[in-house]
């Protein structure tokens, strides 16, 4: 499990002033600001409990997305983005190459995926064809579907670029996070999480600017965002998830979660937040209906569950193993 020493927290301080800075001065230069290391996933014991569900062989790997229109499940491997037919059981239905394992895959609005791949980001659409979209001068870490102003595709680059992908008029790349982790979109609404300052960061992709910066506990790694745009950041360095809603951009709760959380998503149907706990080898589901978290399921799952899908038309919560135990899937109505 990660823990903070005494130079982290110093350095922890030094950020948080930085931090609050935002918006009051001008923004120093990338290589002038104060970071952090990122927060890791725990290293998973071997499981205590047989994994619940049913457990499909498969090549380690840390990174899964459900696509809800195609019925499918895309799972990150070394070399290539796998998928599944998840009806009647996981069936492997077409490989995507990739240079090395990607980044990030996440589901397209209207069906099939996008996927951040090394210095690429790619498309795979319903039919499992592999489109090349566009390609960076730089590592990109995070995609997202971003259909608004003549731009189709968000990208996120380690040294902290915001890329807008489609037409030439809206083609833009947009400067303030030292890197830019993860994405998470609703509608026009944007933000993006930067592991190395641990913040959570609001993005005006019309105006080209980046907005007001929220400090995110002491290590956010992931991070979800739901139909009402409240946005479920995972502190893995502080044993915690803290929600926020993107429209008005703040903190809404602040909620501890022990064993490494990591993996982060949401069941729109049955309303429910679920959290893998790599410590433990456990997926948790939080209902939200009071505003705070409240515990409702608990699962063993297979080793090292550092990637995380649900199926909201079933209920089916996918875990992907780290270390190659297999892709487990979690009937929980």
């Amino acid at each position: 499990m990660t823990r903070t020493n005494g130079l982290s927290r110093i350095a922890a301080l030094a950020l948080a002033a930085a931090l609050a800075m935002t918006g009051c001065s001008s923004t120093p230069a990338r290589e002038d600001r104060p970071t952090i290391t990122p927060a890791t996933p725990a290293v998973a014991p071997e499981p205590s409990a047989p994994p619940a569900g049913q457990v499909t062989p498969a090549p380690a790997g840390e990174g899964l997305a459900f696509d809800p229109v195609g019925r499918r499940l895309a799972a990150i491997t070394d070399g290539a983005v796998v998928l599944y037919t998840v009806d009647g059981g996981l069936t492997e239905a077409g490989r995507a190459p990739t240079d090395g394992r990607a980044n990030q895959v996440v589901p397209k609005n209207g069906g099939g995926f996008l996927v951040a791949a090394k210095n690429a980001v790619l498309e795979i659409s319903g039919d499992g064809k592999l489109t090349p979209l566009d390609t960076l001068d730089s590592d990109v870490l995070t995609v997202a579907d971003y259909d608004h102003d003549g731009a189709t595709t968000l990208a996120g680059t380690a040294d902290g670029r915001i890329v807008s992908l489609g037409a030439p008029s809206a083609t833009k790349t947009i400067t303030g996070p030292v890197e830019a982790s993860r994405l998470v979109v609703r509608d026009d609404k944007v933000a993006v999480v930067d592991r190395r300052q641990a913040s959570l960061t609001e993005v005006d992709v019309a105006g080209g600017t980046i907005g007001r910066s929220l400090r995110v506990g002491r290590g956010i790694t992931n991070a979800s965002i739901d139909p009402f745009g409240r946005i479920f950041a995972v502190d893995t360095g502080e044993n915690q998830v803290i929600g926020y809603t993107i429209d008005p951009f703040m903190e809404r709760f602040l909620y501890p979660v022990p064993g490494s959380p990591w993996a982060v998503d949401y069941d729109e149907s049955a309303k429910l937040m679920w959290v893998t706990r790599t410590a433990t080898n456990e997926v948790v589901a939080y209902a939200l209906a009071s505003g705070m978290p409240e515990q409702k399921q608990r699962h063993a799952t297979v080793r090292q569950p550092n990637a995380l899908a649900v199926d909201a038309k079933t209920g089916t919560v996918y875990v992907q193993s780290a270390t190659g135990g297999g892709i487990q899937a979690i009937p929980t109505r």
